[in-house]
Formats: structure tokens, C-alpha cells, sequence
């Protein structure tokens, strides 16, 4: 499973994930960015994560919590359109 994943707007989402981001984020969903979940991910079992969670460490790198002691370590390309996922 590759690490590297794009980055997409709203309206790039399948419209499983649509409803998903929409129950997450009401009627800020359409405005954020997401980490492009893979074709084998569906809602009820993993997490969509948009990028407005993400806490910028330095330029391009930032962190997103998933819990008390885990995060996700978020090294983005340099013009933003995809990033390499690492879960600490």
C-alpha cells in the first residue's frame, strides 16, 4: 500500500465520501481539502481526514491527531497536490 496520496476538494470525493466530509463538517465541507482516501476505503470503516485538523510543524510538513498517542506525520509536495502519509 502506497504512502502517498492526493490531495482533492470537495467535489472530488466520491459521493459516499461526500456524505461522510458533509456529516463531519456541516456546511464547511464544500470549502476543505481532503486526503484523497483509496479506492479500497469506504466510510464506515476509515477516516477522512481534511486538512483543516492539519498543525503545520514547518513548511510542509504537518500533523494530524488520531488519538492520545498517535498522529499522522503529513509531508506534502511542494506545490500541495498530493502527500506522503506517515502514522506515528
Amino acid at each position: 500500500m502506497s504512502n502517498r496520496r492526493d490531495i482533492v476538494n470537495f467535489f472530488e470525493l466520491t459521493p459516499e465520501w461526500q456524505k461522510e466530509a458533509i456529516s463531519n463538517l456541516d456546511e464547511y465541507a464544500e470549502e476543505a481539502t481532503y486526503i484523497e482516501p483509496l479506492p479500497s476505503q469506504n466510510p464506515q470503516e476509515h477516516i477522512l481526514f481534511d486538512l483543516n485538523e492539519a498543525m503545520t510543524l514547518k513548511k510542509q510538513i504537518a500533523y494530524i491527531t488520531i488519538s492520545n498517542n498517535s498522529a499522522l506525520k503529513l509531508y506534502f509536495n511542494t506545490d500541495y497536490s498530493e502527500v506522503v502519509l506517515k502514522f506515528i
